[in-house]
């Protein structure tokens, strides 16, 4: 499997106080694996590639044979490029070397990593661990899960109250050209960077989340039909109106968009919602993409 990744490097016991006091952690966000845990990092320099000799190993080809050097120098940790050739990023910035502070977030390849350092790890750790549960380690927009909760919630809590209810579904237009052309590091940065595009023109109580592969889904609360569609357009507007910036170069992004948005009082539930986007998807994309289908 692409970005499979194994490790020499021993679990950090939380339990004990001599480790997590005096070291730090590696946690593997995306793709996400809770059963790993943390993995510590000590005294020695921790070696990251695709080659059997690195320390953490990734399959993913994309990832140098010796990709990258993470190293401790007193109380602090730095990480730095092996003159890989598709670099590392540090909270998505590109990095010949750069210290460590906890939380960072370290992109090699397709993988991403949490570096958790020193006193606060436990609860850094915890904190990890619920965003790993409720969002998408890759677009940090919330994860099908915790969509769905979410939405059987606000469906049962708009028919109880008699308010109105939207849910547009939306998908990237010729995603899998995109990686087919661009590669996969170029796909990843379109769906992260295209999240981030959209949370920008949502309302705060808009809820975005990664509905899986390249489909994402809005929930709005409170909104009829000609006031989610209006949303869906600002969207649809943002992503066309700038290439995105990726790893390959700006590459020109339009999404499909479908709009569910039924009457107040509807008495459907949260799948039947969104077999109704989802229809109005697949009506946007057969009319020819880049549009809203309400």
């Amino acid at each position: 499997m692409l970005g499979t990744v194994r490790t020499t490097l021993p679990k950090l016991d939380l339990a004990d106080p001599d480790a997590t006091g005096s070291g730090a952690a590696l946690v593997q966000i995306h793709p996400m694996n809770l059963q790993r845990g943390p993995v510590s990092l000590g005294e020695s320099p921790v070696r990251i590639g695709r080659s059997h000799e690195c320390d953490i190993e990734i399959d993913d080809v994309s990832v140098s044979r010796k990709h990258a050097l993470i190293r401790r120098d007193g109380d602090r940790y730095e990480i730095l490029d092996l003159g890989s050739t598709n670099g590392i990023l540090v909270n998505e910035e590109p990095v010949a070397s750069a210290p460590l502070r906890s939380g960072d977030r370290i992109r090699v390849g397709a993988v991403v990593f949490r570096f958790l350092a020193f006193d606060d790890l436990e609860i850094r750790y915890h904190e990890t661990v619920y965003a790993m549960m409720t969002r998408d380690g890759l677009t940090m927009a919330f994860n099908k899960r915790y969509l769905m909760e979410s939405l059987r919630r606000e469906v049962a809590r708009c028919r109880r109250h008699q308010r109105p209810i939207a849910l547009t579904l939306l998908d990237i237009d010729h995603f899998k050209q995109i990686n087919d052309t661009h590669g996969h590091l170029a796909g990843d940065d379109v769906l992260r960077r295209l999240a981030d595009r959209l949370r920008g023109v949502l309302r705060e109580d808009e809820m975005l989340a990664r509905f899986g592969g390249e489909e994402f889904a809005i929930v709005m609360v409170e909104l009829d039909t000609s006031a989610a569609v209006a949303a869906a357009e600002r969207c649809r507007q943002a992503i066309e109106a700038t290439p995105i910036p990726t790893a390959a170069g700006p590459i020109p992004v339009t999404i499909s968009l479908g709009v569910a948005a039924p009457p107040a009082g509807w008495s459907g539930t949260a799948e039947e919602l969104i077999e109704l986007a989802d229809q109005r998807l697949y009506d946007a994309k057969s009319g020819g993409r880049n549009r809203v289908a309400s």
